[in-house]
């Protein structure tokens, strides 16, 4: 069965589309939530890879940051 996907609210009225393009466009804050809205996912992909849990975690986060501000 698969499992259902978390539903996350973000503020009141902006959806994770135009916090993630804040983020993209620079803004930390919207950076902070988007790794924030993201962190059961990662914590999840963490049991994956072959290194400590918060070291993986860690370096999920970082290279997401890199591709956010790349792209």
């Amino acid at each position: 069965m698969q499992e259902k996907v978390p539903t996350h609210h973000c503020s009141q009225h902006e959806s994770f589309d135009v916090i993630f393009e804040r983020a993209r466009s620079g803004d930390n804050g919207a950076m902070l939530q988007v790794l924030d809205l993201l962190q059961p996912e990662m914590e999840r992909m963490a049991c994956f890879i072959k290194m400590p849990r918060e070291e993986s975690i860690q370096e999920i986060k970082s290279q997401l940051i890199e591709l956010i501000r790349k792209n």
